[in-house]
């Protein structure tokens, strides 16, 4: 039984981390439009779980929680960030 609960929770983070791949490589085709929707969406979902005072400051399980419901990737948040700087840097 623990051999089987060992392999499960591998193949789980396998698939994780394909999965943080692809939402990763995402972001770099997104038009800078989506982008900065995305990143509309981001800053609204961070915004609400500020004021709303729904998660703790470090519990990151529920902050992934609540950008999930947004469509929103907490993963994804160095990808945008680096996007907007590259774009606002464009602007300039």
């Amino acid at each position: 039984m623990k051999r089987v609960i060992q392999s499960v929770v591998l193949i789980a983070g396998v698939l994780l981390s394909s999965m943080r791949t692809v939402a990763a490589t995402e972001i770099e085709h997104m038009s800078d439009i989506e982008i900065c929707e995305y990143a509309a969406r981001m800053s609204t979902a961070l915004e609400n779980i500020k004021n709303y005072q729904i998660c703790e400051q470090q519990d990151t399980q529920c902050v992934r929680t609540e950008l999930a419901r947004y469509g929103v990737s907490y993963d994804d948040k160095e990808g945008v960030q680096k996007r907007l700087v590259i774009l606002i840097g464009s602007v300039h």
